[in-house]
């Protein structure tokens, strides 16, 4: 197991065993509470999921993109413009935006396997991290692109499908071809898949986003920045991130609330995604490919 992977090792672990807990808690407990769900979502969201991205400014002044007050705010500005330009972006041509979106986001949620696989393999199981509702779920996931990109929902649904039997058959393949298969890594795998069967989308979605990505990336984020430092930008960044949220909530149509919620949740995240995903792109040239 690579070094990376065993510092990791807690957050992985950890990350497996609430898993298990979430299953068995929303179908014993919270399966008709949706009030109680949409709480607990939004704890994650504080607690984890937001901050991970609301670091980014600390990571930049720190590899030199901004110093200085006037730098800070330069910074924000440009990252707010381009969330702000990409939200505006996908309400005018949805259809659009929902491939790229997709694609970006399994490029961004290889690097979670990174220590175990390679690009291609890490790929193949962020593909089937991303797919694997449409197989299971596929009208709950048909009523989500609905409201995301009406016009294609259909295709977009099917093609999920068929992805996920690909990327899962690809990852299954490459794991029996491992001679000394990394346990950590299998059972992360299983937990994960018994996630996309027992979990409706948005529940899955939530506990492998906010229980392991974003961790995984503030741990990272403590590492390089020390505990008061991370909180220091996570704190003011994360409620800003609300306030914008709740403006893009305000803002929308009339239509019923958990439409509206389930366009926050995605069309937002996407939005704050796409500048995270540029200064992580940044940095990496910067560093020559190798991680910071």
């Amino acid at each position: 197991m690579a070094r990376s992977a065993i510092a990791k090792l807690p957050i992985r672990f950890g990350f497996s065993v609430i898993s298990v807990i979430a299953i068995a808690g929303y179908n014993v407990w919270l399966r008709e509470n949706v009030e109680a769900q949409l709480i607990i979502l939004g704890l994650l969201l504080a607690m984890t999921g937001l901050p991970h991205g609301a670091v980014d400014p600390a990571i930049a002044k720190q590899a030199g993109l901004w110093r200085g007050t006037p730098g800070l705010l330069k910074f924000s500005c440009g990252y707010l413009a381009i969330s702000v330009t990409v939200a505006a972006l996908w309400f005018i041509l949805p259809e659009l935006f929902v491939i790229p979106m997709l694609a970006f986001s399994a490029w961004h949620f290889s690097g979670d396997w990174r220590c175990y696989f390679g690009r291609f393999v890490s790929l193949a199981v962020s593909a089937s991290v991303i797919t694997l509702p449409a197989l299971f779920y596929p009208s709950e996931v048909h009523a989500i692109f609905e409201v995301l990109a009406p016009a294609a929902s259909h295709i977009i649904v099917d093609g999920m499908a068929i992805i996920s039997i690909a990327s899962s058959l690809t990852v299954a393949f490459y794991c029996l071809k491992d001679r000394r298969p990394s346990l950590i890594v299998l059972t992360e795998l299983v937990i994960l898949s018994c996630a996309a069967f027992a979990l409706p989308p948005v529940v899955y979605f939530t506990v492998y986003f906010c229980l392991l990505h974003s961790p995984l990336h503030l741990s990272q984020s403590v590492q390089q920045l020390g505990v008061s430092q991370t909180l220091v930008y996570a704190v003011p960044f994360t409620v800003l991130s609300f306030v914008a949220g709740a403006i893009l909530f305000l803002s929308l149509p009339d239509i019923e609330v958990s439409f509206q919620f389930i366009q926050v949740i995605f069309i937002g995240l996407f939005a704050l995604t796409v500048p995270h995903m540029l200064l992580i792109g940044v940095l990496h040239q910067e560093s020559g490919g190798k991680p910071r």
